[in-house]
């Protein structure tokens, strides 16, 4: 009798995770996503304005699982990097994308610039790494509820409504700190529930077949059923989630902020992920354009502000207009990345990255001794 050990879901400690098509591809629908929501215009009234509002909130959620994934895979036990040198390569992550979000939110390109608020993500989920999965797991359980009613506790004991105000560096530290935990357009007081639960996927072996379909067709019941259980609870209790305060924890409209508009958005990142894990031999034949943009996500996000600012603000005026200006900033994005990735390898942003030589070297290699 033939007894075979099924393969676990979780990734062996002496394996590490190699680079994914299937995640390049998802970084660059997050790109394309976000590129289609901040050209805008963001009105969904018809058939044709609600398909082109799909990303709306769906697609930085993605992008912020999908750090959370990475980050895991950033301090893999496998990769045999320090501690020391682990935490100081993640700091430097975090304090480059803060400042790049800082110094690119006054342009005038219309957007809310997120990388400030990923920045902070980073910080705080250096310690997050040290955590087993099943913590991670039940964390990213406990805050999905909790997050959302802490941030919504804060705004009410302030006597605040969610303005969702750009962070600018003109404002003094306690503000722009208060604007990126909690004001501003991606409180991470809440945003730190898609990390984790990325963080707490990337623990898992994404290359076993079983995980992909649950990540698909789970995810996608999570979608559809933080939705409906909306409906239903402000059905029940006559509770109008648009009416500010505590009722907007019942909402699952798009950056309400609320648990079900998570369980729905993390939801749709899963699935989306399955989608593209389940299919990952097709898209590393066929899908290489996409591949290459997604390992150039850092610098076609930067770029696409700086297109925005220069060639198409103030338009659009209609969501026709909106459409072909996504479209022509999009296709000039791939080409740019399909042409950059098989000449140069990593962009020029994801270059600086990388932990400068001067911090690379362990205290064991350092001839002075010194630990600065």
């Amino acid at each position: 009798m033939n007894t075979q050990t099924p393969t676990p879901l979780h990734s062996p400690p002496s394996a590490p995770p190699k680079r994914s098509a299937a995640l390049d591809v998802a970084r660059a629908l997050a790109v394309i996503g976000m590129i289609a929501v901040n050209v805008g215009p963001q009105e969904a009234d018809d058939l044709l304005e609600r398909i082109f509002m799909l990303p709306f909130g769906r697609a930085s959620l993605l992008f912020v699982f999908l750090a959370g994934i990475g980050l895991g895979m950033l301090t893999h036990p496998a990769k045999h990097r320090p501690w020391r040198q682990q935490w100081t390569m993640l700091v430097w992550r975090a304090l480059l994308l803060l400042g790049f979000g800082l110094a690119l939110q006054p342009i005038n390109h219309g957007v809310s610039v997120i990388l400030a608020v990923y920045g902070v993500l980073f910080l705080v989920g250096i310690p997050l790494t040290r955590l087993r999965t099943t913590v991670l797991a039940w964390l990213t359980g406990i805050l999905m509820l909790a997050a959302p009613m802490l941030w919504m506790g804060l705004l009410v004991l302030r006597g605040e409504g969610f303005s969702r105000t750009p962070i600018l560096l003109s404002g003094n530290p306690l503000g722009i700190l208060d604007g990126i935990l909690v004001t501003g357009p991606y409180p991470a007081l809440v945003w730190i529930v898609p990390l984790v639960a990325g963080l707490t996927l990337s623990r898992l072996d994404l290359s076993h077949r079983r995980l992909q379909l649950i990540l698909l067709f789970g995810g996608m019941a999570a979608a559809a059923g933080g939705i409906v259980l909306s409906r239903l609870l402000a059905g029940v209790t006559g509770i109008d989630p648009t009416s500010g305060g505590f009722a907007r924890l019942l909402a699952s409209y798009d950056h309400s902020q609320a648990p079900l508009w998570l369980l729905s958005g993390i939801g749709s990142a899963a699935a989306v992920i399955g989608m593209l894990l389940l299919v990952e031999p097709w898209l590393e034949r066929h899908a290489l354009p996409l591949v290459h943009l997604g390992r150039l996500s850092f610098t076609m996000y930067v770029m696409h502000l700086v297109l925005l600012a220069i060639f198409v603000r103030p338009d659009p005026h209609s969501t026709l207009e909106g459409i072909a200006f996504a479209a022509l900033i999009t296709t000039f994005c791939i080409i740019c990345a399909h042409l950059w990735v098989p000449a140069r390898g990593q962009g020029p942003l994801e270059r600086l990255l990388r932990l400068p030589a001067g911090l690379t070297r362990s205290p064991a290699t350092n001839p002075s001794g010194h630990h600065g």
